[in-house]
């Protein structure tokens, strides 16, 4: 478990061309970190997500980045046919938040203590970048209920701070 670790610092260009660190490009907010290894993790990664767009639509929003992790050099020289691809399939608006590491898995199945690359992880991280929650594979009814439980505790942190005037550098994306 790395439930209260910061996550570990990861630099990456965004489908859009920009370049992000986290957990700092999220730094004043909470964020939902899903880091991916394979392609079939999608459907775990839904299970997830489409709950909580539903769930937190509307003012309260949370910024979800997706770390898809492309570790075997063979890639890398195909990253921009790669990142064109994902870029089709992934919608405009979301480009700032998907960040593809063309590196060794190690630099985050070391520190997040990953083990099967086969699953998807999912890092809940507060306003500076401690890791608040963490769940794997497919979303079940109590881990479901419990990550949204904490991200309503995140994000009263967050309304509480910003009222007295402490303010997030870059803004979350909605979540539809």
């Amino acid at each position: 478990m790395v439930t209260g670790f910061r996550f570990p610092e990861i630099t990456a260009e965004t489908l859009s061309g920009k370049r992000k660190t986290l957990p700092d490009a999220a730094r004043g907010a909470p964020a939902l970190i899903v880091v991916a290894f394979v392609r079939e993790a999608q459907d775990m990664i839904d299970s997830w997500i489409i709950p909580l767009k539903k769930e937190f639509r509307g003012s309260e929003s949370i910024a979800v980045y997706e770390i898809p992790v492309i570790s075997s050099a063979i890639w890398r020289p195909m990253r921009r046919i790669i990142d064109g691809g994902m870029r089709s399939g992934i919608p405009k608006a979301d480009h700032d938040y998907v960040m593809t590491i063309y590196s060794t898995a190690s630099e985050l199945t070391r520190p997040l203590e990953i083990t099967d690359q086969s699953s998807a992880y999912l890092y809940l991280i507060d306003k500076n970048g401690i890791i608040r929650w963490e769940g794997r594979d497919f979303a079940e009814t109590q881990t479901l209920y419990r990550l949204k439980e904490m991200i309503r505790k995140c994000l009263r942190q967050e309304n509480r701070e910003v009222v007295t005037g402490a303010g997030r550098e870059e803004p979350s994306v909605p979540l539809p």
